[in-house]
């Protein structure tokens, strides 16, 4: 996913919507919620690399929502990864 503002993140998922099939499914790695205060920790390298208004919604958990208002529906985390840099997560999305 895109590292940028909100608005581009919403923009880049209603193209998505908009060009996949009914059926269709999308998967997504990103950054999502960071749930411990380990990968909290780690995570603030990224928000200092590339800014706390552009990655605080990620670790705040917004993505699963954003697919929601985007006309998603089954929106799972798949699973979440630790990595040095906070925790990915790997979230899937159905269009009805």
């Amino acid at each position: 996913m895109h590292r940028g503002p909100l608005v581009i993140k919403r923009a880049i998922l209603d193209a998505i919507f908009d060009v996949l099939r009914p059926s269709g499914a999308r998967f997504v790695a990103d950054y999502g919620e960071q749930r411990s205060r380990t990968m909290r920790a780690l995570f603030r390298q990224i928000q200092r690399l590339d800014g706390f208004a552009n990655t605080q919604p990620n670790a705040d958990g917004v993505l699963p929502r954003m697919f929601a208002a985007a006309g998603f529906d089954r929106v799972i985390e798949r699973q979440s990864i630790s990595t040095p840099t906070g925790s990915i997560s790997i979230y899937s999305a159905h269009k009805p």
